[in-house]
């Protein structure tokens, strides 16, 4: 007892002398004291943001700093030079997204659908970058929020936050011009206007002239928004866009004349509540889209209007867990009509009004299945009705999101259905194409979906590698199995130049991404692999899509030199697009007859574009700025297409057309207050 007694005193001593001890040394750590400080970081200055959904935020501030065509930066435009979307060649509109039809995506301004948003031959869309802060991206179905479309989804976000002062930016060019000005109305509200205008014809009317061709072209639009926030809980946001174009084609060898004018017309008012950890936000729209275009041939003339008005009612909740909403579309159609004088067609081209509802109901749920995975399932019901006949669906997502802020993982699967098709013989920048509604003779299109993103930040956050895994089914596609000439013939109806099928598309992406230093950008891979199968064809195999690029690189890179000089450069590869080789071409008691090879077998020569500008800026209170732009430096002849030439002794040849400019220059001056 006694020697455990002693081993004990020693043992409580010890431990008092060392606690003692290293209290002593803690309080003298505590009295050390540095002089400074120094935090290091890389400023990100990529124009490219990206959550872990997969879905892309492009801010619009940027796009001055990359080559422009013909003085314009255009957002849909670049937006084809991401992974996954495909480049398209001049004179062609539209975009297409991980395999799909352009009419497979949808395109938004803050929610509101806009159809075929195209300007100049597909050079310019309908969206004036400088309105808008940002470009929003999804190249797949997120969520049941997802809209009933089988492809991608892109919207224009405008500004909300209120200004101090006026600002703004006018913008000269050669070609065209436009400018946009921020006005604080009071402390409240806020109204931004943005116009633009072309005036090709006036200095590059020669230029716009090649083998008996001459094209002649202007458009405008213009984009007014009044936002109000009476106090931190509310946003009321009233917009309208309006949009012309004027184009005219001569053919001198065939003593052909096409016009076309074509305009979008929206009006929305937005309401947005934010309290709380809720969110909700309520749309009320109209948006509208007409074409009339026209073609004379010697001493015979068609016209083919068509239009697509929409009258729709949003609500969208987030609350919590829990995100749902509704969607109702009221759709007024009137597919192309045919009208005609003439001798050889004695159709009667008149086509009825498509007239329909289109409901959607949604709800998703997030499910935390530990602090950096998540599990999103939704289920979205859609009722649609035109006169007696009546579609159903419900469509289930779920999703298995990973992010822990430096590596982001997300897996999907998706059913979707689609109650609109657009069809018609071009996809070219000019009004070809148009719309009809799901009927009892068109059934409503739907899509399986598989997809897998994933991104991780290297080097401290400079750089960022992304990957893209894709595929989907396609059921109840529509082709458009004719050309212009189809309406040369003695009878015509649109049911016979449609063609009924499947398909599927699959691929990967990947990205490389630079997003600090003097130096960002990117470079990207994808490989796409677009099929249809149609009951129509000769033989039961699957085909080409008519837009399938299996392989495209592209590469795009801005370099600030210094507070005054910065420098932008684009390039493009890409395969050639397939199309259908005619093997004959005869007359028929007045009829034209092309016998046509095997659907989508020849295909175009591989495309190639280099792109470049520079700009240089000063001023300290307001910025000047000039850019000078060259499209495709290498003037390369980039094949759009082939046309029959008929020879003297009655045979014909197939010979390639190029855009009419194998380089173009453009110059512009920009101010921004």
């Amino acid at each position: 007892m006694r020697k455990n007694g002693q081993y004990y005193i020693l043992l409580f001593v010890f431990c008092a002398l060392s606690s003692f001890a290293h209290a002593q040394v803690d309080e003298s750590a505590w009295s050390f004291s540095l002089d400074s400080i120094t935090v290091k970081g890389y400023r990100y200055r990529s124009p490219l943001k990206a959550n872990a959904d997969g879905v892309i935020l492009w801010d619009m501030s940027n796009m001055s700093l990359l080559p422009q065509i013909l003085g314009n930066a255009d957002p849909m435009h670049y937006a084809q030079m991401l992974p996954g979307i495909q480049t398209n060649s001049e004179y062609r509109s539209g975009i297409n997204i991980e395999g799909c039809d352009n009419q497979h995506n949808s395109i938004f301004i803050d929610g509101v659908p806009i159809y075929n948003v195209n300007h100049l031959l597909g050079f310019f869309s309908t969206f004036n970058s400088s309105h808008f802060q940002s470009l929003s991206i999804a190249k797949g179905l997120v969520s049941a929020r997802s809209p009933n479309r089988l492809g991608g989804k892109l919207e224009m976000m405008h500004r909300t936050e209120l200004p101090d002062t006026t600002s703004g930016i006018i913008s000269l060019g050669l070609i065209s011009s436009q400018g946009s000005i921020r006005l604080p109305v009071n402390s409240k509200t806020m109204l931004t206007v943005s116009l633009r205008g072309s005036y090709i014809n006036l200095l590059y009317s020669k230029w716009l002239e090649a083998d008996g061709r001459q094209v002649n072209y202007s458009f405008y639009d213009t984009n007014t928004t009044l936002v109000h926030k009476p106090n931190s809980s509310n946003t009321f946001l009233i917009d309208f866009y309006h949009g012309f174009d004027d184009a005219g084609f001569s053919e001198g060898r065939y003593l052909a004349n096409m016009k076309a004018r074509w305009g979008n017309t929206m009006g929305a008012a937005h309401w947005i509540y934010e309290k709380r950890g809720m969110s909700l936000k309520t749309t009320a729209y109209v948006t509208s889209y007409r074409n009339r275009f026209s073609l004379e041939i010697q001493d015979m003339a068609f016209r083919l209007p068509s239009s697509i008005t929409d009258i729709g009612l949003k609500g969208d909740m987030t609350w919590k867990r829990w995100n749902m909403g509704i969607d109702l579309t009221w759709h007024n159609i009137h597919p192309q009509s045919l009208e005609h004088e003439g001798d050889f067609n004695v159709t009667d081209g008149h086509t009825e009004p498509m007239r329909s509802l289109e409901s959607s109901l949604y709800s998703n749920y997030v499910y935390p299945l530990s602090g950096q995975v998540k599990l999103i399932g939704g289920i979205r019901g859609n009722l649609f009705k035109k006169g007696h006949t009546t579609y159903w669906s419900l469509d289930p997502s779920i999703r298995l999101l990973y992010d822990n802020h430096t590596m982001h993982f997300s897996g999907t699967y998706a059913l979707r259905h689609q109650y609109l098709f657009q069809t018609g013989f071009s996809d070219s920048g000019l009004p070809t194409e148009f719309w009809m509604s799901a009927s009892d003779d068109y059934t409503p299109q739907y899509a399986h979906e598989l997809s897998a993103n994933g991104s991780a930040f290297l080097l401290n956050r400079r750089y960022r590698v992304s990957v893209g895994l894709f595929y989907r089914r396609l059921f109840h596609q529509l082709a458009y199995k004719g050309s212009v000439l189809d309406y040369v013939n003695a009878v015509y109806d649109i049911k016979n130049s449609l063609m009924h099928g499947n398909g599927e598309n699959y691929g990967f992406s990947i990205m490389l991404n630079k997003c600090s230093g003097h130096l960002t950008g990117w470079i990207s891979y994808t490989y796409t692999h677009a099929r249809r199968s149609f009951d129509e064809t000769a033989r039961k195999k699957s085909y080409s899509a008519s837009h399938e690029r299996p392989h495209e690189i592209n590469a795009v890179a801005t370099y600030a030199a210094n507070k005054h000089w910065s420098f932008g450069g684009t390039l493009v590869y890409a395969s050639g697009t397939p199309f259908t080789a005619a093997q004959s071409l005869y007359l028929l008691n007045d009829n034209l007859i092309i016998k046509y090879g095997e659907y989508n077998a020849a295909r175009l020569h591989p495309y190639v574009r280099l792109d470049l500008s520079a700009n240089y800026k000063w001023g300290s209170k307001a910025e000047h700025g000039v850019n000078f732009s060259l499209y495709n430096v290498t003037s390369r002849d980039n094949e759009l297409f082939y046309y029959l030439r008929t020879r003297d002794d009655g045979s014909f040849v197939y010979r390639p057309v190029t855009f009419v400019l194998h380089i173009l220059p453009s110059l512009s001056y920009y101010y921004k207050f």
